[in-house]
């Protein structure tokens, strides 16, 4: 279990390192995902991507995870008398899970790069599309304003490049690429992960982690423990968890709070301090809540 998630430690640590010595270059290295590495994930996993029974049910199950995410978040929240902009970075830390940037590194690690296909699904058509929808509008309630974006600004939002990497990999399902495209391709696919994994480390901020920490702890346990919970009460009698997809699926599920919904509720004007330290402690509490939820479903 060590050697499997180790390289996950050692990026996060050379992402960390490297922030501390040179300087934080995450923003520009989200940019060379965003446009390179995860559209090309996408047109070489996609295209071959069966929209079969299993497709369809990590859909599911990725609304659903947020739906009981949404109601308990708000609840525990409301019990522990949090104001309202605290409240919704609270929610929104609780809800929205790293499914792609350490949700690809866990699963490459504790599975291999074969099954990213499934956090990819999960993450462009569940989390990635909630958080600049449902996500949006609730960062714009916390901060006390009505959400004025156009349609056409939400449109462009959403149409992000990996979103139109995987229209247009099922418009083009089955064709067959040339050689050296496939191979720019795959060559383009390798560098997610690496990157992916230091970008995380650079967005630590461990000054961050004495404010806002019962909050955050709090907000940890849902994401990561109790949410899960709940959705293997309810999963476990109707799917099969020694299905390879199920196990990818149910560790999406018990990821920390994702980076880029963190990014736009600072954004947004939410409670940085809650948002940052949920952040940087849940990328900690990952290498242990990981790997003890896949020895639990193993």
């Amino acid at each position: 279990m060590i050697e499997q998630i180790m390289p996950v430690f050692i990026f996060v640590a050379l992402g960390y390192g490297f922030k501390m010595i040179k300087h934080d270059i995450s923003e520009s290295l989200i940019e060379f995902v965003i446009y390179f590495s995860l559209p090309a994930l996408a047109l070489v996993k996609i295209r071959e991507l069966v929209f079969d029974e299993v497709v369809l049910n990590i859909i599911f199950i990725a609304y659903l995870t947020m739906f009981i995410a949404t109601i308990v978040s708000y609840f525990i929240g409301k019990a522990l008398k949090l104001e309202r902009k605290v409240l919704a970075t609270f929610m929104v830390v609780s809800i929205f899970g790293n499914t792609s940037f350490v949700g690809f590194s866990y699963v490459e690690s504790l599975f291999s790069s074969k099954e990213l296909v499934y956090p990819l699904v999960y993450d462009q058509i569940g989390s990635f599309v909630a958080l600049l929808t449902i996500g949006m509008v609730l960062i714009a309630w916390g901060a006390g304003r009505e959400e004025k974006t156009t349609i056409k600004q939400k449109f462009k939002m959403i149409m992000t490049p990996p979103l139109m990497a995987i229209i247009a990999a099922v418009l083009l399902h089955g064709v067959v690429f040339p050689d050296f495209v496939e191979g720019i391709l795959i060559k383009l696919e390798y560098t997610l992960i690496p990157l992916v994994t230091m970008i995380v480390g650079m967005k630590l901020e461990i000054k961050a982690f004495k404010n806002f920490f019962k909050e955050s702890m709090v907000a940890l346990g849902i994401k990561m423990i109790l949410v899960p919970l709940i959705m293997l009460g309810l999963l476990y009698p109707f799917f099969d968890f020694s299905a390879t997809w199920m196990r990818v699926t149910f560790i999406e599920i018990a990821m920390p709070p994702m980076t880029m919904a963190t990014v736009l509720a600072i954004r947004g004007g939410l409670n940085k301090d809650l948002a940052i330290n949920t952040l940087g402690l849940g990328i900690l509490f990952s290498f242990i809540v990981i790997p003890t939820w896949n020895f639990i479903l193993s």
